[in-house]
C-alpha cells in the first residue's frame, strides 16, 4: 500500500470512529430495572439521529408524535410520555417516563401491551417482540385551542 492510500486509509478509519462516537455519545443513558432496559430521548437533530441509528440494536422502538388539525402540516414529537409496558399476564415488566420522542426497549420475545398517555389521553397497543426489530408510532390528535 502506498502511503497516500496509507494516509486515506486512516483518515477515513478515524471518520467512521469518529462519527460512531459521537451518535452513540449524543444518547442518554440506558436505564434498566427488573433486567428490562431502555432509554428515552430524541430532543434535538442530533439526538434523534442517534436514536435512528441504535433503534435496530433494541427489539422495540417508540415514537410519540401529535398530529395537528391541518392536514397539510408534519407531526410533532412530543416527550413526557408516561409508557407502560404489561406482559401477556398483565404484569408491568417496564414503567417509566419518555423524555423525548424516542424509546427503545430491550424486552424478551413474547406478546406485550404497550400503553403511553399524553395530556390525559390514553393509547395502548398490543406488540409480538420477536428476533426482528418492532417499531410503534403513538400519535395523539392536537388538542383544540
Amino acid at each position: 500500500m502506498t502511503k497516500t492510500a496509507t494516509v486515506l486509509f486512516a483518515a477515513l478509519l478515524s471518520a467512521g470512529v469518529a462519527h460512531a462516537s459521537t451518535s452513540t455519545s449524543a444518547l442518554p443513558a440506558p436505564q434498566t430495572h427488573d433486567g428490562i432496559t431502555w432509554l428515552s430521548g430524541g430532543v434535538g437533530e442530533s439526538q434523534a439521529h442517534a436514536f435512528r441509528e441504535q433503534a435496530a440494536h433494541y427489539p422495540l422502538s417508540l415514537e410519540f408524535v401529535i398530529k395537528p388539525e391541518a392536514r397539510n402540516l408534519p407531526a410533532e414529537f412530543t416527550a413526557e410520555v408516561p409508557v407502560t409496558v404489561r406482559n401477556a399476564h398483565g404484569k408491568v415488566v417496564m414503567s417509566a417516563t419518555a423524555q423525548g420522542p424516542f424509546m427503545l426497549i430491550k424486552l424478551p420475545e413474547g406478546r406485550y401491551q404497550v400503553l403511553a398517555e399524553h395530556d390525559g389521553r390514553k393509547i395502548e397497543r398490543e406488540v409480538v417482540v420477536g428476533r426482528a426489530h418492532r417499531s410503534m408510532v403513538f400519535e395523539w390528535p392536537a388538542r383544540r385551542a
